[in-house]
């Protein structure tokens, strides 16, 4: 008896699809094969992340580095309490961690429309 044997399935991808030597999405390509476009492209997303990450993280600081420095300048305010409360808590409570959120919501936002935008950039070249 003579046993069949199946061949090996293959995917048969096609070429990429040119409209008139132009390829329909070339920035993707590009970054693929690193030509000089696709360092460019690469080259200012980053530089646009590390500006909307120096955003952030400078009023970030100013804002943590803000407090410690008026307690250090001003003793009293580090012993003051207010309804029994310290008010170095009610500071850190309700004085820098929201504003810490919502530096964090906004970089978030940020960062998602840049890389929207380099998305749209690829698809449009």
């Amino acid at each position: 008896m003579t046993e069949q044997v199946t061949p090996a399935r293959e995917v048969v991808r096609s070429a990429p699809r040119r409209t008139s030597d132009v390829l329909l999405f070339p920035g993707a390509d590009d970054l693929a094969r690193s030509s000089g476009y696709g360092r460019e492209l690469l080259v200012s997303l980053m530089r646009a992340q590390i500006g909307a990450t120096l955003t952030v993280l400078l009023p970030a600081v100013a804002l943590l580095a803000l407090y410690p420095l008026l307690a250090v300048l001003i003793p009293s305010l580090a012993r003051a309490q207010v309804w029994g409360v310290p008010l170095t808590l009610i500071i850190l409570g309700g004085g820098i961690y929201p504003p810490l959120v919502a530096l964090g919501f906004w970089y978030v936002r940020r960062a998602a429309r840049l890389e929207q935008r380099f998305v749209d950039l690829l698809k449009d070249r």
